[in-house]
């Protein structure tokens, strides 16, 4: 099985949050850059849950207390919105996979970029410097078909607003501080590598009185990933396992029937089990559904042999 492999590289942004010195705060702003739920093999999509953070340090200087509101938006994702996020590929095929941001472990409620979505950290004048961190929590919408292989990405904007208090005020609450500005981004991804099954029918020529000349067509069965490059190899069989020579066997026995497989109704292309340029494979795209291809075969016209019951067995291999 071939499976194509993508490395991302992941890089931490540091961010200096510096309010107007009248303020006299200060904080520092890390976001953990990938929210990364791995590869999938095939689909349908698992209901993975991944998680990513962003830590917060700050500095509460007397008389105030400071609480930072951090906010993500809808991001990149073609048509996605903050109760409907997407991951996006443009190539091979124009697709979308969903997935959600939450504020909590049970993956109920939504983050943000605005309101009542955001989440917060308090930093208390009583704290002193102190480092908080706070979890984003992502979960791949499960049971997703019909998709195209690819690299799903797509790209958060995080906004932060950074507010001081009094010690006499109420703590200010994210749903009603002002709009936040863009800090940095955080990268969401998701790979779906192609994955296929096959199955094969069984290729009768009949009940025959001599060997004139007798053809026949069978199928194989096979589901591979949409925009997933596959390939179907058939070897040579158990009697001869030569490509270019199939035979027939009575039993155990010597005697033997020459028979071949082909690629196309006029069998004139051989099917064999050489890949690449000039090879003799079957090369097909998935579609996300079961695909028939038929496979055609011959008896030519040769020398009678006993009668009996002439088989071989060919092994059919798919490769993606």
């Amino acid at each position: 099985m071939i499976r194509r492999i993508a490395h991302l590289l992941a890089l931490s942004t540091l961010l200096a949050l510096v309010p107007a010195p009248a303020r006299a705060q200060l904080c520092t702003l890390s976001v953990s850059p990938t929210l990364d739920f791995g590869t999938t093999v095939g689909l349908p999509t698992p209901a993975t849950a991944v998680t990513a953070t962003v830590t917060a340090t700050c500095t509460p200087v007397f008389p105030k207390s400071i609480k930072v509101c951090v906010g993500i938006g809808a991001g990149s994702g073609t048509g996605s919105t903050v109760t409907s996020r997407t991951l996006s590929i443009t190539t091979p095929a124009v697709d979308a996979i969903g997935y959600g941001l939450y504020r909590d472990a049970a993956h109920s409620v939504p983050f943000g970029e605005t309101g009542g979505d955001r989440g917060g950290l308090s930093f208390l004048l009583d704290d002193g410097p102190a480092t908080k961190t706070l979890t984003i929590y992502g979960r791949l919408t499960g049971g997703q078909v019909g998709k195209s292989v690819g690299n799903y990405l797509s790209d958060l904007p995080v906004t932060v607003i950074v507010h001081d208090y009094a010690r006499v005020q109420p703590e200010p609450d994210c749903s009603t501080v002002a709009a936040g500005t863009q800090q940095s981004t955080l990268q969401a991804r998701l790979l779906v590598d192609p994955a296929c099954t096959i199955t094969a029918a069984p290729l009768a020529f009949g009940n025959v009185s001599g060997l004139t000349g007798y053809v026949a067509t069978t199928n194989l069965s096979v589901d591979c990933t949409r925009n997933g490059a596959y390939t179907i190899a058939l070897d040579g069989g158990t009697v001869t396992g030569d490509v270019n020579a199939r035979r027939m066997r009575r039993g155990a026995g010597p005697a033997t029937i020459d028979y071949q497989l082909y690629r196309d109704a006029t069998r004139t292309l051989v099917w064999g089990n050489t890949p690449g340029a000039g090879g003799n494979v079957h090369a097909g795209t998935g579609d996300g559904l079961v695909q028939s291809v038929p496979v055609y075969g011959e008896v030519p016209a040769q020398a009678d042999q006993p009668e009996g019951t002439y088989t071989d067995t060919v092994t059919a291999t798919v490769t993606f």
